[in-house]
């Protein structure tokens, strides 16, 4: 009986046939376990056999019906199958390598665990190398997998990094023959996620300049159409990575893309979520010295903000970073002022801040730019621009906005206006004191100053002050 039951094990265990492989279902989630045939497959001394059971092996894992990229990936873990898949990227099938990243690239999208596993069967020197194929199909898996395996830890990203991978991948960007590839826009993704700022040992200084000029030169070189876009969105986001880990503002400036990223950001043809990447890198930018904003001047910054604004519908987030680029540029010297004002975006920053409907961000960044703008007290151009563009009546409407900080820069724009010599002449009905009488201003300074929920003190004695000095009328607490 003994023997009988050992013949019938080793018959279940009979190599497979190619008809045996093409019958399996892609799917192992009804009982979570590989087929004895393809487990014998993947070893099998017949290339057709095994480059069939490793496609077989693809299809399942890539058929996850809905079930996490972890549960699907475990059953082949469990096989102890992966060091025997890894090892088949050695192979000079260019079928097989393709397939067999693919696997790997799945595998690695799993826990840590299941990443840990690849990585421990020497996946990542042979994708580096697979990396840099002539096969498009190849080189595309080879750096899907190492994207996987760089953006699982830090562990991981730097035995990418130690091994040959970020190379690979830098090698691929530099490639001016290669065009705007699937493997390039992949690629672009991979080095995204070894800029991950994974604690407690993001990559250092050094390297990411080593990182800076291929990113740059793919945002240069591609063009803005609808295959480029995300992958484009991903180079941005990796320079503003960059940006964050300390990289001086002069090393973006001298690479030359600071007038692209503004020509992305003004063509139509951007997608809000490419633009709002570019605010965000932008804005790194403005909050340098003034030789930093001349650059984002110079480059066209003011008139894509003005695009971006018109093309973003109410999308708050891009209203809200246009308005924080537009304080930090008003906040700033004379010239830049004026420019400012020439771009005629100060019409659409009052509209913003006027609009009970947009975001406190938004209306707190418009008050900003606008409240930095009264501080221009001996520049005729400039005070002509806030009475005629009806900051004063933003001024007054940010006065009852419920963030604080909104109330505090309107009192502050208030007290520059009311200041300014002529403000208070009798005969003008466009000074701006006629102007704040008519607005409601100084009820709303009242109700700031007399508010119950309001535990600003300073700011309450600040409303008061400019009630009893410029409208003594509505100086006294009103009645309850």
């Amino acid at each position: 009986m003994e023997e009988k039951t050992l013949k019938g094990a080793a018959a279940e265990l009979a190599a497979p046939t190619l008809q045996d492989v093409s019958g399996i279902q892609a799917s192992l989630l009804e009982d979570g376990k590989i087929p004895n045939c393809l487990l014998l497959g993947v070893r099998s001394e017949d290339p057709e056999i095994r480059k069939a059971v490793v496609t077989k092996i693809r299809e399942i894992l890539q058929t996850f019906g809905g079930f996490p990229p972890s549960q699907v990936v475990q059953p082949i873990v469990d096989t102890g199958l992966v060091p025997d898949l890894v090892s088949l990227l050695d192979s000079d099938d260019t079928r097989l390598q393709s397939e067999v990243a693919c696997i790997v690239a799945n595998l690695a999208c799993g826990t840590a665990q299941q990443t840990r596993k690849v990585v421990d069967a020497g996946a990542i020197s042979k994708l580096a190398r697979l990396a840099a194929s002539p096969n498009e199909d190849v080189s595309d898996n080879a750096v899907w997998a190492l994207a996987n395996i760089t953006d699982d830890s830090s562990v991981h990203r730097n035995r990418v990094e130690d091994e040959g991978g970020i190379n690979a991948l830098v090698a691929i960007l530099n490639d001016a023959d290669l065009g705007p590839t699937n493997t390039q826009r992949r690629a672009v993704w991979a080095i995204l996620c070894y800029l991950h700022p994974w604690p407690p040992r993001p990559p250092i200084i050094t390297r990411m300049k080593h990182i800076l000029p291929c990113l740059v030169r793919y945002i240069l070189d591609t063009s803005i159409d609808e295959a480029n876009m995300e992958s484009l969105q991903y180079a941005v986001r990796a320079l503003e990575r960059i940006c964050c880990r300390g990289l001086p503002r002069s090393d973006f400036v001298e690479t030359g893309v600071v007038p692209r990223l503004t020509q992305l950001l003004a063509d139509s043809s951007s997608s809000v979520a490419l633009q709002k990447q570019v605010l965000m890198y932008l804005s790194y930018l403005v909050r340098g010295d003034d030789d930093d904003i001349d650059v984002a001047v110079n480059a066209g910054l003011l008139p894509a903000l003005s695009v971006a604004l018109a093309g973003a519908g109410g999308d708050q987030l891009v209203h809200e970073i246009v308005c924080w680029n537009a304080s930090n540029i008003t906040a700033r010297n004379r010239r830049q002022v004026q420019a400012f004002l020439d771009s005629g975006l100060l019409e659409p920053i009052v509209r913003i801040l006027m609009d009970g409907q947009n975001s406190t961000g938004c209306r707190r960044y418009a008050c900003s730019a606008i409240s930095n703008l009264t501080a221009e007290v001996a520049d005729d151009k400039v005070r002509r621009a806030v009475i005629e563009g009806h900051c004063l009546d933003g001024l007054a409407a940010a006065l009852l906005t419920p963030d604080c900080w909104s109330r505090e820069l309107a009192v502050l724009g208030i007290t520059n206006v009311l200041e300014w010599k002529g403000s208070q002449a009798p005969e003008a009905d466009s000074s701006p004191l006629a102007i704040l009488r008519c607005n409601s201003c100084a009820q709303n300074l009242r109700a700031v100053r007399d508010s119950r929920e309001l535990g600003d003190l300073k700011l309450k004695n600040d409303c008061h002050d400019i009630l009893t000095r410029y409208f003594p009328e509505y100086s006294r607490r009103a009645r309850v």
